[in-house]
């Protein structure tokens, strides 16, 4: 798994020796260094949430709902109000559904579908996929800043277009006929953020709680510590084997963790600190 990570890292032209690994979930901190060593890392990073990372993260998340229309045309034959219309009808969609309660409604018509249930702030951007006639791919363009009053906004749209055509390859053809494929509306329900986690408190280094017999190439006694009760700045020199309630870290030989003042783990590999 590790040599199709650096594969299709390099070919992308990242070098992973250069980042961190970030460990998440609940068995993430029992292979998390022995991953990083094989793709040649010089640090692990384990949150204090990992085991439930995934989900903090969904909780953290605004809700979203995106609505899309293909709607191929040449800009020049299409109608600007319609198009207008188009997206006026679809941002009420994409609202109707944040704001519906869940499981009310029926039918597949607009507004059908998830619904969230939402009465806090939202927010909706809009944008088009669009092309050159004779391109056989499309770019995603952004139309914030467009002028929606406007009875006809599609000299608006063209605009933003050509400027993102330049921004992505360099050049633009402003004597090419311009086809509009998408249309998209995005619909955000803002929520509330979460607290933030707090720092530890200052206290003294932790000892071992108990030892355990692992196998690493042989069978070996490590120490054993609680997750929840390190202290800021301790360090702890691998093997050992780092627990709470619902994960297992382990350190291998000569791997060095420096707890975090948000009682995370910096985990520097010894294959990278050798090297």
């Amino acid at each position: 798994m590790a040599e199709g990570v650096r594969l299709v890292s390099v070919r992308r032209g990242v070098d992973p020796r250069h980042f961190a690994l970030l460990a998440f979930g609940g068995a993430s901190g029992l292979h998390a260094t022995d991953i990083a060593r094989q793709l040649d890392l010089s640090k692990v990073v384990v949150p204090r949430v990992a085991p439930v990372l995934s989900a903090w993260g969904m909780l953290a998340t605004d809700l979203r709902f995106e609505v899309a229309r293909t709607h191929i045309g040449d800009t020049k034959a299409l109608d600007g109000g319609a198009v207008k219309q188009l997206f006026a009808e679809m941002e009420a969609e994409g609202l109707a559904r944040l704001r519906a309660s869940p499981g009310s409604g029926s039918g597949a018509g607009p507004g059908s579908g998830a619904r969230a249930g939402f009465d806090g702030p939202a927010r909706t951007t809009r944008s088009v996929d669009m092309r050159y006639g004779e391109q056989v791919f499309e770019i995603g363009v952004p139309l914030d800043g467009v002028d929606w009053e406007t009875a006809d906004p599609l000299p608006q749209i063209v605009e933003r277009f050509h400027r993102r055509h330049e921004e992505l390859y360099t050049y633009f053809l402003p004597d090419q006929e311009t086809v509009l494929v998408n249309a998209r509306v995005t619909v955000t329900g803002i929520l509330s953020a979460l607290p933030q986690e707090p720092h530890l408190a200052k206290a003294a280094p932790s000892t071992p709680r108990s030892e355990r017999r692992i196998y690493l190439d042989d069978w070996v006694s490590v120490p054993v510590y609680d997750f929840d009760a390190l202290g800021p700045a301790q360090i702890i020199t691998g093997p050992a084997i780092v627990e709470s309630a619902m994960t297992t870290v382990l350190l291998r030989p000569s791997d060095r963790a420096t707890i975090t003042p948000l009682g995370w783990l910096d985990i520097a590999i010894s294959v990278a600190v050798d090297r």
